[in-house]
């Protein structure tokens, strides 16, 4: 039998309480519900112990994850992870177990400022922590830590695309500009075994990379540079930047490529791994998502999502000719030569 369709008051019932879902989700995450069932907690009585909730409470949680269709609950009380739960369990290779344990906390208290961002241009995260988004994860290594996690996690489902899709032959060094741990940088170098790797980020960023590029066999082939991409990068022939000009806005993003421009090798590319906005807004869960993701943009950094001509136009601006876009089931390569 097939669900009901939502009625508009439905509808605007769940944009007005969205909050308490995501919440709800966060905290189901925070108590591992979803691999305690995994692992075999499949009573209520047995989920309360083992997330050490008491079990009414439990219970009432239960209720919601069931109405969200996270999880089932047959006749005789066992319960199950639905396909939708299943993507909150660890170890699932699921992006959005870790952006619910980085967002609740952190964007959270940012979205509270929405109004305010749209009125007066300064960022939520400004606004409501007095400082940077940068400055908090500079002095919050948990919140760093959560931070970079979603990082890896975007990073990995980009590896085999931009490792296939671009042509690396003739180059010898692949420069990735705010590559953090080197999820990316380790996907090439394991797919190209003639290149040599360039991590270039700020030292908070670069925390972990070399056991992360060591545990993949790539000792020897990398380098970590402490670099502000904003006044120079190291020299290399082809440059990565993965979600990187999204977070700043276009002069901000205009000064980062000319620190690449500055530095790249004669006839050098670069490619920009991102999220094209369609040229005209749409209502699919893809427009809901690269909406979204825009805002968010505004709310915690000042920065922006753009159109395939915004980008065009940010390149040629700071001397490099458009040559090509890959389109991908989630990002799309936009790549440009110097």
């Amino acid at each position: 039998m097939t669900e009901p369709q939502l009625t508009p008051a439905d509808r605007a019932y769940l944009l007005v309480n969205g909050f308490r879902a995501a919440q709800v989700v966060r905290a189901a995450v925070g108590l591992r519900v979803f691999e305690h069932v995994d692992g075999g907690a499949t009573t209520a009585p047995l989920l309360a112990q083992a997330a050490g909730v008491e079990e009414d409470r439990l219970r009432r949680l239960l209720r919601a994850l069931i109405a969200f269709g996270l999880i089932v609950e047959s006749d005789d009380g066992r319960i199950a992870n639905t396909a939708v739960g299943e993507q909150f369990v660890e170890d699932r290779r699921s992006i959005v177990r870790a952006q619910a344990l980085m967002l609740m906390p952190d964007s959270y208290p940012s979205w509270a400022h929405f109004e305010d961002v749209l009125r007066t241009g300064r960022t939520g995260h400004s606004l409501a922590y007095g400082e940077t988004r940068w400055q908090s994860l500079d002095r919050d290594p948990a919140s760093a830590i959560a931070f970079n996690q979603v990082m890896v996690a975007q990073s990995e489902r980009t590896t085999a695309m931009v490792a296939a899709s671009i042509d690396f032959t003739g180059a010898r060094v692949v420069v990735d500009v705010g590559g953090g741990n080197g999820a990316l940088t380790a996907g090439v170098l394991l797919a190209h075994p003639h290149l040599q790797g360039v991590i270039a980020d700020l030292p908070a960023g670069l925390s972990g990379a070399a056991a992360y590029l060591d545990d993949k066999g790539l000792a020897g082939r990398y380098r970590l540079v402490e670099a502000d991409f904003f006044k120079s990068v190291p020299a290399g022939d082809v440059y990565l930047l993965k979600h990187i000009l999204h977070d700043w806005d276009d002069d901000r993003s205009a000064a980062i490529l000319q620190s690449c421009r500055r530095s790249i090798a004669a006839g050098g590319r670069i490619v920009l791994v991102e999220r094209p906005l369609p040229s005209r807004p749409g209502s699919s869960q893809k427009d809901v998502t690269l909406a979204m993701l825009d805002l968010q943009m505004m709310v915690e950094l000042g920065g922006k999502e753009r159109t395939l001509d915004e980008y065009e136009a940010l390149l040629a601006g700071a001397g490099f000719s458009f040559r090509r876009v890959v389109p991908g089931e989630v990002y799309s390569l936009i790549e440009a030569t110097a």
